[in-house]
């Protein structure tokens, strides 16, 4: 256990845990993390969204003197498997797609820098529109005290098109998970089909976008396997500790239900 700072001396460092790709303490009202070429692209996508009044991400204050990125500690509670039953309801899930609509929207006149570095898993798609966040799963969302939500963990961030964000998402929420995998993380026979529907109308999918939903749905975890397994080839250690630990079985598992059920989904989102 971390002991209270003195008075007058540096206030102490509290490891964060559900990092799966970077160290994360806090000290005080601040967080700090191991930062990469992509930091100062995800701080300039921070900066606007402060200076346009999106509440629902931190804040960037730069660097520290141990080249650590500073944010700001967003009060709250962050999504802990298996997860609390206030955080698998249908209201939860309405607010994660209005949080996520909002992200979105909220980049209007955002222009990054070009050529500047983001973290991708692969080039961006050529129907890019935003910076999508790429993994707001409940792991990455905080339940702040006045019942609003926040994304935290934006080093994947990178351009994209916004089903493809909504896609993940919904994977991750509805959840589009085996039986056996949502019962561990938390939810007990999600009725996916009914719930699928409700994020796309709760985002505002059009129906362009809904035709296609469950074929993007798809894509974004090939693209997921794919790109963990690229990463880990490349020896980022993260990723490597991910492919060792076995948690790609799952998403495999993932794959074979909706190749099942996808008249189904697709019938529902009509």
């Amino acid at each position: 256990m971390t002991s209270p700072a003195m008075p007058g001396s540096p206030e102490p460092e509290i490891p964060l845990e559900g990092g799966n790709v970077s160290t994360v303490v806090r000290i005080g009202e601040t967080v700090r993390r191991t930062t990469g070429p992509w930091t100062p692209a995800v701080h300039a996508l921070l900066k606007h969204l402060e200076s346009v009044g999106y509440t629902g991400a931190p804040r960037a204050f730069g660097i520290d003197e141990r080249g650590r990125e500073i944010l700001s500690y967003i009060e709250g509670e962050c999504g802990d498997y298996p997860l609390a039953p206030h955080w698998t309801t249908d209201e939860a899930l309405v607010a994660v797609a209005a949080m996520l609509r909002m992200f979105h929207d909220a980049q209007a006149g955002f222009r990054p820098t070009p050529g500047i570095t983001w973290r991708a898993f692969g080039p961006p798609p050529p129907d890019t529109e935003v910076i999508c966040h790429h993994d707001a799963a409940p792991h990455n969302v905080v339940w702040r005290p006045d019942g609003t939500l926040a994304m935290i963990d934006f080093d994947l961030a990178s351009p994209g098109a916004r089903i493809y964000d909504v896609a993940y998402s919904a994977w991750t929420w509805v959840p589009l998970f085996s039986d056996r995998d949502s019962r561990t993380l938390g939810w007990e026979h999600p009725d996916r089909a009914r719930r699928l529907r409700l994020f796309a109308d709760a985002y505002g999918l059009s129906a362009r976008d809904r035709a296609r939903f469950v074929h993007v749905v798809r894509a974004r975890i090939v693209d997921h396997v794919e790109g963990i397994r690229r990463m880990a080839a490349a020896g980022e250690p993260a990723f490597v500790r991910i492919v060792e630990n076995g948690h790609l079985r799952r998403p495999i598992r993932d794959l074979r239900l909706l190749d099942t059920e996808r008249d189904h989904w697709e019938a529902a989102l009509g």
